[in-house]
């Protein structure tokens, strides 16, 4: 073994005794460093953290996995709230600068605390735990803007504020931590008060938490810091949610591969909660998509949006919303004739029996003879008619009248077609009359 090599198995040794001494990390680092010079060994401060990381890692002692004969304890519960934050591990949020995502978990935590069991149509387990909040890459006044209208702090005088339940520790901008051994020590050390009851810490943002550290966020060195952060709160039981900055060119791709630089910060999350604009070219349009990615659960499709700081409405799904966008392109484009059809197929009402009654072609022709004409006009109708429901704006049904052969009814896309009335023999002589009742014809 080099001489080197011997060096570093003696300060690993030294680094273990120092941690089961609980010898404060300023003291222990310096004496580490010390041994370390003595030795003719220099050593920076990313090497430094990897050699307590190791010795800690020795201090818990390692298993031989799991045999017949170990009995596993494996909570049922995996979620904070399903199917968005898992219990117990690491989330991870990825958006871009000025989306909300410290807005969003806000909003959150305080539905969590204040509300009635769920956030936006998504489920809580228990009541909310205490919250540590890692927040250096914002100022205090930054905070403020977010927590006041959280009810996660209050003001208590003329410029005055303090943080209140469920928060119980925040660091800021101007009393910051970051994610360096001693960091790391402070903020598992504040979990370790609220064992028992599951903590969140949660963490804004990533690039900040480790900047003095000087990782390369592209190289998988980059995890190394939260890997930690993970295995220290793991006694706690924390639940750990990260924000962390999206990459502008890749903001749009799924959750795993969006963030910023390489994919080893993802790829060490359980659960990846993604937010983009839903329509970032429109400016106005504040909505915001919410997908998931995770190991134990079916991806999350949502649109939300924050009507007031931390205060925030679910639009429902954005496969909904994706479509309903692209019906808005298409009503855009529509012929004027196109569009005189589409407003009058939308103008149907209910019988009193919540029965629908559509149209058919006859119907249209008569109703607006200004624009089809007498002659062939049902003809010139049907054909608008189908080309509305070809463009996926209207319903379409199809059945047989003893006198009249085939005949096409439409009605709204918003309808549901079980609703529109049976067609049995019997039901189509009496659909038939209200038919000609409504249009006037014998």
């Amino acid at each position: 073994m080099s001489e080197d090599k011997k060096t570093l198995k003696k300060l690993e040794e030294f680094a273990q005794e120092l941690l089961e001494e609980k010898v404060p990390w300023h003291e222990r680092n310096t004496l580490l460093r010390a041994q370390a010079l003595e030795n003719g060994l220099a050593i920076r401060d990313n090497e430094l953290m990897a050699i307590v990381h190791s010795a800690r890692k020795k201090n818990r002692g390692s298993t031989d996995g799991v045999t017949q004969d170990d009995e596993l304890y494996i909570p049922d519960q995996k979620w904070a709230c399903e199917p968005i934050i898992a219990a117990n591990t690491f989330n991870l949020v990825v958006a871009l600068q000025k989306v909300g995502k410290s807005s969003y978990i806000s909003g959150l935590i305080s539905s969590w605390h204040y509300g009635i069991g769920e956030f936006l149509g998504n489920k809580f387990y228990d009541e909310c735990p205490p919250v540590i909040i890692v927040g250096t890459d914002q100022p205090l006044c930054d905070w403020r803007e977010i927590l006041v209208p959280a009810g996660l702090m209050e003001k208590t005088g003329e410029d005055k504020y303090k943080i209140v339940d469920p928060v119980k520790k925040l660091w800021h901008l101007g009393d910051p931590v970051h994610l360096d051994d001693q960091g790391i020590e402070k903020i598992a050390n504040e979990a370790e008060k609220y064992k028992g009851k599951n903590p969140l810490v949660f963490a804004d943002a990533y690039g900040r938490l480790v900047s003095p550290l000087g990782l390369n966020e592209g190289l998988p060195e980059a995890a190394e810091p939260i890997n930690s952060l993970c295995e220290a709160l793991a006694e706690s039981g924390a639940t750990l949610v990260l924000l962390h900055h999206a990459s502008k060119s890749r903001s749009h791709e799924r959750a795993s591969n969006a963030s910023r630089g390489g994919n080893a910060l993802s790829a060490a999350a359980s659960q990846i909660i993604q937010l983009h604009w839903l329509n970032e070219e429109n400016k106005s349009d504040q909505r915001i998509a919410l997908t998931t990615e995770g190991r134990n659960s079916k991806p999350v499709d949502l649109v939300i949006e924050q009507i007031e700081r931390s205060q925030w409405i679910s639009h429902g799904s954005k496969a909904d919303i994706d479509k309903e966008l692209q019906i808005e392109k298409i009503e855009e484009k529509l012929s004027d004739r196109q569009s005189l059809v589409y407003e009058l197929v939308n103008s149907l009402k209910s019988l009193p029996d919540n029965e629908y009654i559509p149209l058919d072609s006859v119907y249209v022709s008569q109703t607006l003879s200004d624009e089809f004409g007498a002659k062939h006009g049902h003809v010139k109708a049907l054909s608008t008619l189908n080309q509305l429901y070809s463009k996926g704006l209207i319903k379409k049904k199809t059945y047989t009248h003893v006198k009249r052969g085939n005949v096409a009814i439409f009605f709204p896309r918003s309808w549901d077609a079980n609703t529109v009335p049976n067609l049995s023999e019997e039901k189509r002589q009496d659909y038939q009359r209200q038919l000609d009742k409504l249009r006037g014809v014998i």
